[in-house]
């Protein structure tokens, strides 16, 4: 498994009562990060795992009703937060990204594949079906804005789908299998199905030797896995497979009894974030 340097990035983030996103939660409304994961590959050069907010994110917003995804979810994305600040802390632009890996479609995960030139997109089947080709309002039910999508998605998108299938065997159960993404077992597409319907996360081993999956929005937070506590029943409308997530939740607090040095990173706790970054290399 060839290994990867991995550095967690926030970019931009929405306020929403905690009790929404984790059942028994505090009614207070409290900051979700909107993560993004910076993959710096020996051959195949930097890739993203989804792209967090940016500017198109408000102008994707701004009719009616696509709005009123902004009045669900205020954003805050201040000029340290954006993608192309942050990655010139790594000596990067905006174009010098090769790849990005969609975990899914929803509009806190994709709003900066505009600003991506030369990046090519990969992105699980079921989530692609799920929301092109649909009304406004339907998309808008499934968190999806086409907007946000470039003139030419169709030309730089691969299926994950099509990619070799790894057998990660009973030790993963129940992710048991997994995409050869690059070809190298650097980076293994894992479905995450639930929250949408297919849902790509990614297992990789980093440089320093951490072994980590990017669980995407699998769950809001890691109490959420640690103590299978499911969002508020309010909040069903917004999943694909609302019992498919309850698996899923429940399988990555199995996994994570099995691979204990495994660290399951959501795209939305602020707490993971922090200890991440704390942790030794």
């Amino acid at each position: 498994m060839t290994r990867v340097e991995l550095h967690l990035l926030q970019v931009g983030r929405c306020r929403h009562p905690e009790w929404v996103a984790l059942r028994g939660g505090r009614f207070t409304a409290i900051d979700f990060p909107a993560l993004v994961a910076l993959i710096l590959h020996p051959t195949a050069g930097p890739i993203l795992y989804d792209t967090g907010y940016a500017d198109h994110f408000t102008s994707a917003t701004t009719p009616f009703p696509e709005r009123l995804y902004r009045w669900l979810t205020p954003v805050h994305l201040p000029e340290e937060e954006r993608l192309g600040t942050q990655l010139k802390r790594f000596g990067l632009g905006l174009g010098d990204v090769g790849k990005v890996l969609i975990s899914h479609f929803h509009g806190d995960h994709v709003a900066g594949l505009r600003d991506l030139p030369g990046a090519g997109f990969l992105a699980l089947r079921e989530d692609l079906l799920a929301c092109l080709g649909r009304t406004r309002w339907q998309a808008l039910r499934r968190g999806c804005l086409p907007a946000l999508l470039p003139p030419d998605f169709p030309k730089r998108l691969a299926l994950v789908d099509e990619r070799p299938v790894v057998d990660l065997g009973p030790a993963w159960a129940p992710f048991r299998a997994g995409y050869d993404l690059l070809g190298d077992r650097s980076l293994l597409g894992i479905p995450l199905p639930g929250h949408s319907p297919a849902q790509l996360g990614v297992l990789l081993r980093t440089t320093e030797d951490r072994l980590v999956l990017l669980a995407a929005d699998a769950c809001w937070s890691a109490r959420a896995w640690q103590e299978s506590r499911m969002p508020s029943i309010v909040a069903r409308p917004l999943f694909a497979d609302w019992h498919m997530y309850r698996r899923t939740l429940t399988g990555l607090r199995e996994l994570a009894g099995r691979q204990q040095d495994l660290a399951i990173i959501p795209s939305h706790c602020a707490e993971t974030l922090a200890a991440f970054q704390r942790a030794p290399e």
